[in-house]
């Protein structure tokens, strides 16, 4: 009896070409910030997931890794990413007001995305009502990171040696103006809507957030020129003044 012909063993199936694995990656990334904004972290599956990105369940694994990898990639892919936002604005040879465009472009940018938006403003409040640890893991360099570097080009500009609270104070101020927009998204839209309809209304916001944010600074060098030395040495934190025990 003659042995039957061997069958050839099957080949892998092809690996998706780039355009193919981009388009699928980014589906699975904005399925995922929908549900996850929506749900919740441990109310989101992952079979869940790639169905409502008419994908499979074994693309999560190609393409994070696992349901918490996605989740952390969710956080600031689909709409920015915080390395962009340093590199835009702390190159050390360009002009501060240039720097500030840079900034500010680069943080307000992502608004003119509409639903994404507002739902990585849901996502970032319901990790705070109800944490993964995702928030602390990525504090360092989404929240630090570019903190630290916003800290150091207004010292490289204003001639500030050390930077000391009154600098952290600024820098705090400034950034502050654009990413409350991001949390008062809703409020903007029931009070004046036109304002981030669109692309351009983004891109003035963040041309006039430059014109605050040099006043501001002018307004902080004119007080840093002007203040006695005792003065400035109230930016510096006080011990709280203890009262005195009323007497019997």
């Amino acid at each position: 009896m003659s042995a039957k012909p061997s069958r050839p063993a099957a080949s892998p199936p092809p690996a998706p070409d780039a355009a193919a694995a981009a388009s699928a990656r980014q589906r699975l990334l904005l399925a995922a910030l929908r549900l996850f904004s929506e749900h919740g972290y441990a109310k989101t599956s992952i079979r869940a997931i790639a169905s409502a990105a008419q994908a499979n369940v074994a693309a999560v694994s190609y393409y994070f890794g696992d349901k918490a990898s996605l989740y952390s990639a969710v956080f600031t892919e689909p709409t920015w990413d915080h390395t962009s936002l340093r590199s835009a604005f702390a190159q050390p040879g360009i002009p501060m007001e240039e720097a500030l465009r840079r900034y500010f472009h680069a943080a307000l940018a992502p608004l003119a995305h509409g639903e994404l938006a507002r739902q990585s403003v849901r996502l970032h409040i319901r990790e705070m009502l109800e944490p993964t640890g995702q928030w602390e893991r990525a504090l360092d360099q989404d929240v630090r990171q570019p903190h630290d570097a916003l800290v150091r080009m207004l010292c490289r500009h204003m001639g500030i040696a050390t930077p000391d609270l009154a600098v952290h104070r600024l820098a705090l101020t400034l950034s502050s103006m654009a990413f409350q927009l991001w949390g008062h998204r809703d409020d903007i839209d029931a009070l004046k809507p036109e304002l981030l309809a669109t692309a351009e209304a983004v891109e003035l916001w963040a041309d006039r957030m430059v014109d605050y944010a040099l006043a501001m600074i002018a307004a902080e060098k004119a007080w840093r020129r002007a203040a006695p030395p005792a003065a400035k040495a109230s930016a510096a934190p006080r011990s709280p003044a203890r009262r005195k025990a009323p007497k019997p």
